[in-house]
């Protein structure tokens, strides 16, 4: 872990309230070859299980996946507050009090521009044999992680950028082995204030590896805890360095807030 970090998350333990939301893909879950064979690792669902039935305690999935996988696959007991596709959709059914979210609903012009983007992206993947198409809700990534050749992945990648960028009002995202276009402007950012004006916590902890998450650690505040999974470039004041250590750092979380409020360990 770096260092100071393990303070941090002490002092955020002891907030009368506190939330703590995090990336899925490459900070919950490592990545695989598949997109939808990708599961939280058992010691990180551990602790975000134990985090989510602590008082005062909530817990969130900021990600660029559906809804629907985040229901599916990381929250299946509606425990948690999840945002996905990048903030542009959000599920407030766990937070107390909070209205139910925000649906994705696409106007004629969008769903035009979508069918678009994803005849674009199934140009590409029948070009690069390994590659794949991930749909969204308002959006589609192209992936090149099973492609074995680094150089024809990047030249992939490459092709796919240039083709989004020819297509006015995407916008377009990359990733690690990805990049993606949507047709909604919204941002992780936004998907993380609109969990925080329903939950109102007095700390907030947010974790993620890509470049797409440093939208929602730029809003974060001077209290808040704000770490980068991995070695990219960011403005997190904390770094570690793959899923697994951020899963310790999470088991230990529980043990701090559940002290902190008083419950066993």
């Amino acid at each position: 872990m770096g260092d100071g970090v393990e303070d941090a998350l002490d002092a955020a333990a002891e907030a009368e309230s506190l939330l703590v939301a995090l990336d899925f893909d490459g900070t919950l879950a490592p990545f695989t070859e598949r997109p939808e064979d990708s599961r939280p690792l058992p010691a990180a669902r551990d602790a975000l299980d134990a985090l989510a039935r602590l008082p005062r305690t909530t817990v969130a999935v900021i990600s660029g996946r559906p809804l629907d996988f985040l229901r599916t696959v990381v929250d299946p007991d509606r425990a948690m507050v999840l945002s996905g596709s990048h903030g542009a959709e959000v599920d407030l059914g766990a937070a107390p009090g909070a209205d139910g979210g925000t649906e994705i609903v696409l106007d004629p012009q969008q769903r035009e521009l979508l069918a678009r983007a994803v005849a674009d992206t199934e140009a590409i993947v029948a070009r690069y044999p390994g590659s794949r198409a991930e749909h969204k809700p308002a959006g589609v990534a192209f992936h090149t992680r099973p492609i074995a050749d680094p150089e024809v992945a990047q030249r992939a990648l490459a092709d796919m950028r240039n083709a989004y960028a020819a297509v006015p009002g995407l916008r377009v995202t990359p990733g690690q082995q990805v990049v993606e276009c949507s047709v909604l402007s919204a941002t992780k950012g936004d998907g993380l204030d609109a969990i925080r004006a329903a939950v109102r916590p007095d700390v907030t902890v947010f974790a993620g590896d890509d470049d797409t998450d440093e939208d929602a650690l730029a809003v974060l505040g001077p209290r808040d805890v704000g770490i980068k999974v991995g070695a990219k470039d960011s403005v997190a004041p904390w770094r570690m360095a793959d899923p697994a250590t951020l899963a310790e750092a999470l088991a230990g979380l529980v043990r701090r807030r559940a002290r902190a409020l008083g419950h066993a360990g």
